[in-house]
């Protein structure tokens, strides 16, 4: 089963994504509000795959994904937001930063997060 943690500093939120990961058939083994937390979950979880915001306190989800991807290379990050008029900008900004993909949260649904238990566990 696909681990995933989920980075954002809005609770409601993480319990929404954290519903549709369940239902998706993923295992959420942690949260995170910012990236030193997720730091800290990386280093004891070992997730497959990181759900991380980009407008985060303190480093950003850009800055958090080349932390994080450093603790643990082989871990797929994908970045959110809610910020659709950013989606191009955010989307080059997500490959440079070395994350495997950039959603909308407007776009998440149960098919989408699906495919990424398939593409975290080809990746593991």
């Amino acid at each position: 089963m696909t681990r995933v943690l989920i980075v954002d500093d809005q609770p409601s939120f993480r319990a929404i994504l954290r519903e549709l990961l369940t239902q998706a058939g993923l295992e959420v083994v942690g949260e995170a509000s910012d990236v030193p937390e997720a730091e800290v979950q990386v280093q004891a979880r070992h997730p497959d795959l990181a759900i991380v915001d980009i407008m985060l306190p303190g480093p950003n989800g850009f800055e958090g994904t080349r932390r994080l991807k450093a603790l643990q290379p082989e871990m797929r990050v994908i970045l959110v937001s809610a910020f659709g008029n950013f989606a191009q900008n955010f989307k080059n900004a997500a490959t440079a930063a070395g994350a495997d993909n950039f959603v909308l949260k407007d776009d998440l649904e149960l098919g989408l997060v699906k495919g990424w238990a398939v593409g975290a566990a080809h990746a593991v």
